[in-house]
């Protein structure tokens, strides 16, 4: 929602800089997420007049001008077809600097010399698009500046939270403003022609609740009256642009008080009735954004003898829009149902105003009736109204039981940890519109989300100042639960991985039924989405797949999700995928491409990271049926593996030694046919426990037989022992040794190369 501080004085008044209004709404729970300046964003341009144009000699599209801004006049050439001599535009002089740095310089343009520039409304920041120069009035002072002549306003942009309809209007930041301190002004009642009974168009809602409540009235008005220069400029500066009075007024009127209004071109309605229904299966509609839809039976239609004219509160339709000669109009005012405009802008994409408005429920009801009052009263103000020829309103606004809701000092002051005097509660919530009624309040009719004493007490917190309000400990709150350790846990996972140089990617748990292990829903919720899926990995690959159609084929990719089992058991997974090069290709390092090691050293050193990290899954290639659903043609390594609800252990920790270490290298030959692994279960078995590392740095096999025997391999082991006690002595050293070597004789047949 954006605001204009201008358009906002005249419904309240307040002292502080803009920096401060926006600070005081953002504590209140309104949060101001950017502010920004309007007018004419290039100081130095002034306004000249247009002596005389000539064609350029060299160039068919531009002309050759010569223009006086009343200091004498000058040549400049011009690309624009809108203007004509006598005309006052916009002129920025050499030394002229717009704000994406192109400052302006005398030159030559084919051939012809050029002294400034002549301006658009958008180069100037007053549109986002324009055609042609921006055409000033003929009484303009030659030389004045486009500062004064278009001054900037401040303009706030608010995220309002989808419980709070009635901020999104003028009129609502006004009443919010006036509650956290603002002087309220006296704005007077809407005064518009009493109208009489509609005749000769018949309103039929089908189902009220689609449509509570439907007014249509019917207007004649004179065509050819344009909108004021500062109705134009405040819609420009909430991010609407013109588009005719009665275009205009409709989104002022929706901007100021909140409430949707659409007008029709009643020559343009077929037959004698409106009706509100359900569209039927099959019917098409184009609307006000240009593209043509084909409804559903879900969609919400305001319909004439001929077929849909507008999906309600959503978006008009292109046939049944108001033009430039337009003299009958129909004015529609209507309350809709929530759920239905909501689902169907997103069926469509198409977020409007008047669909956010809707969407979000909550409107007052009793702004049905103001909204066409307001907009009738702008017509008569502007002299473009002739008469009223009629009004009707099907449904209504129902008087709503006044059921107050408590509120208990004693909550109060449980629940914000200080206590507010009764003075105060009233104050506040009589400022915000509630009225008391016994032991408890009655919310106003902009209100309807606020429902129980918990919503009450929240607006008594977001008016107080929270610099002042105490902090406490909650004397009852136990440190961290399991919930937030697992977080903590999952969290840390996330960092290591990206510190490896993985991706993250988030797939949805809904897939297709043909989909691996999935386990399909009795009620699909699309044909995309019947199954649950019991594997990360389709999705992990579909994600490769799309990253390599695009050129990017060295990927470290990994995804932390559920997946259901046939039983139903949800269980929490990681899953790794590696494809291409293991890092960047260094003319320091030759190629190395990522494969199954890649993943088990990842997951090596997961666990000893994370205490209690499940065991290393063994990484798999994917298949030929995998990557072909994944669009995939190259080789992809992956792995899964359960998270677990498993504790998580307490990590050891030792003590480092500062006594030196001693490093031995036993060079040995044993069968070929021995697996490493018993040569570290054989060295292990006799070390003590000053074996502080073991290492493999080298591993020789001579087909030949003339450095190691046929049937053999050299195996060179680093040991290296350190005690946290005392220095350790050669003779240590060597009867640990001599240990190892028996131990690796009777176990493995090892030898040292030395001793063959």
């Amino acid at each position: 929602m954006k605001v204009s501080l201008e358009w906002l004085r005249e419904w309240c008044d307040w002292e502080g800089t803009p920096v401060q209004v926006a600070d005081r709404f953002t504590r209140s729970g309104t949060e101001v997420v950017a502010i920004r300046s309007t007018g004419s964003q290039v100081p130095g341009v002034v306004a000249a007049k247009i002596l005389d144009k000539q064609p350029h000699p060299n160039a068919d599209r531009l002309t050759v001008c010569k223009v006086d801004d009343g200091s004498g006049p000058r040549q400049v050439v011009c690309g624009a077809r809108n203007h004509n001599a006598g005309d006052v535009v916009p002129l920025a002089k050499p030394g002229t600097i717009f704000p994406d740095g192109m400052t302006i310089k005398s030159a030559k343009l084919r051939g012809e010399s050029s002294e400034g520039m002549l301006c658009s409304a958008k180069e100037l920041g007053l549109a986002e698009d324009a055609e042609g120069l921006l055409l000033l009035p003929k009484d303009t002072p030659l030389g004045a500046p486009l500062e004064t002549l278009y001054p900037g306003e401040t303009v706030m942009e608010f995220e309002i939270t989808p419980n709070r309809a009635d901020l999104a209007s003028m009129e609502g930041m006004a009443r919010e403003f006036v509650a956290l301190g603002a002087q309220a002004k006296d704005r007077g009642a809407i005064r518009a022609p009493a109208p009489g009974s509609l005749t000769g168009i018949k309103v039929e809602v089908a189902d009220a609740r689609d449509c509570p409540a439907y007014s249509l009235t019917a207007l004649t008005v004179k065509p050819g009256i344009d909108s004021p220069d500062w109705m134009k400029k405040r819609l420009l500066a909430c991010g609407t642009r013109s588009l005719g009075l009665v275009v205009d007024i409709t989104n002022y009127v929706l901007l100021e008080i909140g409430q949707p209004v659409h007008a029709f071109d009643a020559a343009k309605i077929q037959g004698a009735s409106i009706q509100i229904r359900r569209a039927k299966v099959g019917e098409k509609f184009a609307g006000l954004d240009g593209g043509s839809h084909e409804l559903t039976a879900q969609d919400l239609v305001i319909a004439d003898g001929k077929g849909p004219v507008a999906l309600a509160g959503v978006v008009g339709g292109k046939e049944s829009a108001v033009g430039p000669g337009t003299q009958k109009i129909l004015l529609e005012s209507a309350r809709f149902h929530p759920g239905t405009v909501r689902k169907t802008a997103r069926r469509y994409s198409l977020h409007t105003e008047s669909s956010r408005r809707f969407g979000r429920g909550g409107l007052d009801p009793s702004l049905v009736e103001r909204a066409r009052n307001r907009v009738v009263e702008l017509l008569q103000q502007f002299g473009a109204l002739e008469k009223v020829d009629g009004a009707t309103l099907v449904g209504g606004v129902k008087a709503k039981e006044e059921v107050p809701i408590p509120l208990r000092p004693s909550k109060v002051e449980r629940m914000l940890g200080q206590a507010l005097d009764s003075k105060k509660i009233q104050a506040r919530l009589n400022a915000l519109g509630f009225k008391a009624k016994g032991e408890g309040w009655i919310p106003p009719g902009w209100r309807e989300d606020v429902r129980e004493e918990m919503d009450l007490i929240e607006e008594l917190v977001r008016m107080e100042n929270l610099d002042q309000t105490p902090s406490a400990l909650d004397p009852l709150a136990e440190g961290e639960s399991e919930e937030d350790k697992r977080s903590r846990r999952l969290r840390q996972i996330r960092e290591f991985l990206v510190e490896r140089g993985f991706f993250e990617t988030l797939t949805g748990s809904l897939v297709r039924k043909e989909e691996g292990a999935a386990v399909k829903l009795s009620v699909p919720a699309g044909p995309e989405a019947g199954a649950l899926r019991g594997s990360l990995v389709p999705g992990l690959l579909a994600s490769a797949g799309r990253n390599a159609s695009r050129g990017n084929i060295h990927l470290k990719l990994y995804e932390i999700g559920r997946v259901t089992s046939e039983k139903g058991k949800e269980e929490l997974r990681l899953a790794l995928l590696v494809t291409g090069q293991e890092r960047p290709v260094d003319w320091q390092e030759r190629e190395e491409k990522a494969g199954p090691f890649s993943l088990k050293g990842v997951q090596e050193e997961m666990r000893a990271r994370f205490p209690g990290f499940p065991g290393p899954a063994k990484a798999r290639e994917a298949t030929g049926l995998e990557k072909k659903q994944a669009s995939l043609k190259i080789p992809v390594w992956v792995v899964e593996l359960p998270l677990g609800e498993r504790a998580e252990k307490t990590a050891e920790n030792r003590e480092i030694s500062s006594f030196p270490g001693v490093e031995r290298d036993l060079a040995l030959v044993l069968p070929e046919t021995v697996p490493y692994a018993e040569v570290e279960k054989a060295i292990r078995a006799a070390a003590p426990p000053e074996l502080e590392s073991l290492q493999v740095f080298d591993r020789f096999r001579d087909p030949s037989g003339a450095k190691v025997p046929k049937g053999s391999l050299s195996l060179g082991c680093r040991l290296k022992f350190r005690s946290p006690a005392l220095t350790l002595t050669e003779e240590m050293v060597s009867g640990w040794e001599k240990k190892i070597l028996e131990s690796l004789s009777t176990r493995c047949q090892a030898k040292l190369r030395g001793v063959l």
